[in-house]
């Protein structure tokens, strides 16, 4: 084996040490990869692989690389394949190193710990979470290094991990890093990655609760952690310590813009979990992972970063105080009948960037002087915001915005500062100079003097020297080998003067340098150098005085974020004809004229509005009959939206909305296959069902659509029936629920359950013509004109033609077949004594017969305590006993 070079080694050494990552080694102008990085790299990256000298094995060493330029473009698109990228950097100028250049990991950059805005895809958090649990006990912890925010939560759960798993879906991290212990836990694990969330693992010991809190202490140089909420939630507190060491470490440096750790409670907002997310798509549609088609589609028309962040936890966990959602809504209503003042705060907003991302880079050191051009216009726009805000006495939350607003008097001279230091349209890299205005310094200001006089006479002396020796075409040249030249073309050579010193040979031309050149491009290079050095420590004593101003610039940030979801909500609730909805502390909800927010926008022709009246006496329970593609499952969505943009503080599509506040929202819509799993649509079905049973409360919203479908009609039916039965006698008070069923026969339960009411979705006959009016009327309907839907959608007229034929034998059997049933029923009343009477014979004449096991077990059974999904799995079973 040859003997590896000393930058080899540094290699190694630099992979030794990060195992799991993936090596970007600084060599010169390229970030280089070797053996199986490379291979890696060359494969995601498709980029070119090559081989070169010899590796550790002796065979031919692999090699990859990419320019060092260009690596925002390259280093994003592995990390959102999922892999971790170790960036080792020269840690000392090649020039005046002595020997190999020293070279060493700087940072590690993974999918949750990313800092560079050219990793992100759009203006949504970036949360790190950390998994931690012990005995049913979880501490989910939220890190996002890029803004700051840090939030932490302790939740009881069990497998099948239903609330970890609705938590995971509601905050949407890249990353999650769980201890070796948790991640042997195949279900969960699977469940996670079901989200599409990178699993990373993380020292067990790191995790421990002692080790955590001390982390947690040290880097927000406190005693206790009482005052952040979560001094007694072990589990927390253990996932937290993690996240921030996991992040630390990965960044290799102290994270001061994370400067302080939120507890919340899922109790604090309505909880919608992972299913309903999906079915009523509220920030992405279930066919990609765009926003598109969504509520936040809808709804966000927001101006800022923060104000679209905000809006999206705003809609992901809505609130259920009655006096918080309030407070909203008078803000959303100011704003939207102050229509002038609206507009004014919405242009202001549009001048302002991504105040948290901008601080964040600041304080992490990665900023450029552009992103400080971006904080001082953001900041511009506070005292513009302010000004606008003058007339909402009596509206608290725009008060408290406002007068949180003008208590950071500061950082308009921190605005005035940058503006007096950078020019208005600096370059991108920090270290080409020309950041700095004219003026701001005085050593820079006789530096670039100097400079400027230096090319000033770079120009005389090009003249000089043209009108000296006769060579028009002659002209002084610069590069960074060869420094300052004068470059004559082979056809002048001959009139090039004797005190002219050979530089280069070129193939057209010869350079040259004269002693008084070669003297003034030192004078003129280290004129640009020092300009340039000073330019930085300039640029970086800057950032230094606005990261001391971190904490008021972040709070600053969010509240523009508030602002600017109030604003949004306004002009969204102008622009679509939306009314305030009154929110109440019952359970009632009445909505007139409501409509669906995103279908309402896509259907051609208008949108037809519906009524909807529930209440926990007569109208806790609707049961919904009628065709497909009439419009049961729209109705019902729109619903469960309507209460959802309400509960967020928002306006509603409605002509007229009272919302009795909802804890919880269920749906079971749509089918779904888990093949992956080994599921099928039935069984995610049944799984999303219990899950609904267990956990749906008094205050909560159900909504259930086609319950038992996937199987045989009379086990489909039964299973039907005993949900409703179930949902309606649950807790002695019911749930309120919509239920959308093709089983007509179940209509007929209403008349034993007094909270059921019958609704149906009126549909207008001319012939074989059917005509959807998507008008919800009181009442049942006999019909599922499904042979109508096939012939709309296209099926051929013989296959619906035949099926009309079948339907009518199958009508005319079934009714022969009910007048047989009533005949014998007859028969069996009047054999029924004579069988009494042989049973009673046998039983005298052999004595008392032996107990049949399995009536002893349907005795032993305590049916009211058991959920119809345990009724069903008992009953299957006794079938299979008696086969």
């Amino acid at each position: 084996m040859e003997k590896m070079t000393p930058a080899m080694q540094q290699y190694y050494a630099a992979k030794e040490e990060h195992k799991d990552a993936l090596i970007f080694f600084r060599m010169g102008d390229f970030y280089e990869s070797f053996g199986e990085d490379a291979k890696t790299i060359a494969k995601e990256l498709e980029i070119t692989l090559t081989t070169r000298g010899k590796g550790k094995d002796g065979e031919k060493m692999p090699l990859a690389g990419i320019p060092y330029h260009a690596i925002d473009n390259y280093l994003p698109r592995l990390i959102k394949k999922g892999y971790k990228v170790a960036i080792c950097e020269q840690l000392e100028d090649p020039k005046k190193a002595k020997g190999v250049v020293k070279r060493g990991v700087v940072r590690v950059v993974t999918p949750g710990t990313a800092m560079d805005s050219s990793m992100f895809s759009d203006s949504s958090n970036n949360y790190l979470v950390a998994l931690y649990g012990d005995k049913g006990e979880f501490g989910l912890s939220f890190l996002d290094i890029s803004t700051g925010e840090f939030l932490a939560t302790q939740l009881t759960d069990e497998e099948p991990y239903d609330r970890i798993i609705s938590e995971l879906a509601r905050m949407g991290p890249s990353e999650c890093i769980m201890p070796p212990s948790m991640l042997k836990d195949a279900h969960l694990k699977e469940r996670i990655k079901d989200l599409r969330i990178i699993i990373h693992e993380f020292d067990e010991d790191l995790f421990d609760h002692k080790i955590a809190e001390k982390v947690l202490l040290d880097h927000f140089k406190v005693s206790t952690l009482e005052g952040m909420g979560c001094s007694e939630l072990l589990a927390a507190v253990s996932s937290a310590g993690a996240a921030l060491r996991y992040a630390t470490d990965t960044q290799m440096r102290e994270l001061s813009q994370v400067q302080t750790l939120k507890t919340y409670f899922d109790s604090e907002f309505m909880v919608l979990d992972a299913i309903t997310l999906r079915n009523l798509e509220i920030v992405r549609n279930v066919r990609g992972e765009g926003n598109d088609a969504s509520l936040i589609g809808v709804l966000d028309e927001t101006k800022t970063p923060m104000g679209r962040r905000q809006l999206q936890k705003w809609l992901l966990k809505p609130l259920i105080s009655v006096d918080a959602i309030n407070d909203r809504l008078d803000a959303v209503s100011w704003l939207h009948d102050n229509t002038l003042v609206r507009f004014d705060i919405r242009a202001h907003l549009s001048y302002v960037k991504d105040m948290e991302r901008l601080v964040g880079r600041v304080i992490y050191g990665n900023s450029n002087a552009r992103d400080l051009v971006s904080l001082k216009k953001s900041l511009e726009s506070v005292p513009l915001l302010l000004a606008s805000l003058q007339e909402c006495e009596g509206i608290e939350l725009l008060e408290s915005t406002s007068s949180k607003l003008s208590s950071f008097a500061e950082l308009d001279e921190l605005a005035k500062l940058i503006d007096s230091a950078i020019v208005e349209e600096p370059p991108l890299s920090v270290r080409d100079g020309g950041m700095i205005k004219p003026g701001y310094n005085e050593q820079l200001d006789e530096l670039f003097d100097l400079s400027k006089n230096g090319k000033q006479w770079i120009a005389k002396f090009q003249q000089k020297e043209r009108d000296r020796t006769g060579i028009r075409s002659m002209k002084v040249g610069y590069n960074k080998v060869f420094g300052y030249y004068l470059e004559v073309t082979k056809a002048n050579i001959s009139q090039v003067p004797d005190d002219y010193i050979r530089k280069q040979t070129m193939t057209n031309a010869e350079r040259f340098y004269t002693p008084e050149l070669k003297e003034r491009e030192s004078a003129i290079l280290s004129a640009d150098e020092k300009m340039t050095a000073l330019e930085y420590e300039l640029l970086t004593e800057l950032n230094t005085i606005i990261a001391s101003h971190s904490r008021q610039l972040q709070e600053t940030a969010a509240l523009i974020g508030t602002l600017d979801v109030l604003a949004n909500l306004a002009e969204v609730a102008a622009n679509n004809n939306y009314v305030r909805p009154a929110i109440t502390s019952d359970c009632r909800l009445l909505i007139r004229d409501g409509r669906h927010p995103v279908v309402e926008n896509t259907v051609p022709g208008g949108f037809v509005p519906n009524d909807t009246e529930m209440d926990c006496s007569e109208n806790q329970f609707q049961l919904i009959t009628g065709p497909n593609m009439a419009g049961k499952s729209t109705y019902m969505r729109q619903i469960a939206m309507i209460v959802i943009m309400a509960q967020s503080g928002s306006f509603v599509p409605a002509s007229h909305a009272s919302i009795g506040i909802v804890d919880r929202v269920f749906t079971r819509v749509g089918a779904f296959d888990d093949l992956a799993s080994g599921q099928s649509t039935f069984m995610v079905e049944m799984v999303e069902l219990a899950n609904i049973l267990n956990n749906a409360t008094p205050k909560s919203l159900v909504l259930l659509d086609e319950i038992g479908r996937g199987t045989s009609t009379y086990d489909g039916y039964s299973i039907a029936k005993a949900v409703v039965e179930y949902i309606h006698n649950k807790g002695r008070v019911g749930v309120r629920s919509l239920f959308a069923t093709h089983y007509h026969q179940l209509t007929e339960v209403a008349a034993s359950l007094k909270r059921v009411k019958n609704y149906h979705i009126a549909v207008k006959e001319d012939g074989d013509d059917l005509v959807f009016l998507r008008k919800i009327v009181p009442g049942a309907t006999d019909r599922s004109y499904g042979i109508h839907v096939a012939r709309i959608a296209g099926v051929p007229h013989a296959v619906t033609s035949r099926a009309k034929e079948i339907l009518e034998d199958i009508e005319d059997e079934c009714m022969l077949s009910e007048e047989d049933r009533k005949g014998s029923k007859k028969k069996q009343r009047s054999s029924a004594k004579y069988t009494q009477v042989i049973l009673f014979d046998q039983d005298a004449s052999y004595g008392e017969s032996a107990p049949d096991p399995i009536v002893e077990e349907l005795k032993k059974l305590d049916i009211n305590s058991m959920t119809p999904i345990e009724a069903l799995n008992k009953l299957n079973e006794l079938k299979g006993k008696l086969a």
